[in-house]
């Protein structure tokens, strides 16, 4: 059986398989580090590494590219929060809200 559990992993990648393995009872080993032939498969996604999407360097981003990247990370989160899927906070306002944080004045400002 592990045999067959590992050649699962392989064609359709370990992030993939373990949830249905481990559902199922089916014991297998974690990817080894080193991928079998010349293919070069990420072992997580099991796609071919030169087929998988990187996205745009933030190096590359002007600063309006990277506040609509932000901005579409907020919409997704915001819609699992909705969906009930994840429960995601902005830790500065939780710790806000409990008291952890607090205003420091700035020493270098003199109000008086």
């Amino acid at each position: 059986i592990n045999y067959i559990a590992n050649k699962f992993t392989q064609q359709v990648g370990y992030g993939n398989a373990i949830g249905f393995l481990v559902n199922k009872g089916i014991p297998m080993e974690p990817p080894k580090d080193s991928n079998s032939g010349n293919d070069n498969i990420n072992p997580i996604t099991g796609q071919y590494l030169s087929a998988e999407d990187t996205g745009p360097s933030l190096a590359d981003m002007t600063d309006e590219e990277k506040e609509r990247e932000a901005e579409k990370l907020f919409v997704l989160f915001e819609r699992l929060k909705k969906t009930g899927i994840v429960d995601v906070e902005n830790p500065i306002a939780k710790a806000m809200r409990e008291g952890k944080l607090e205003e420091i004045q700035d020493e270098g400002s003199d109000s008086d």
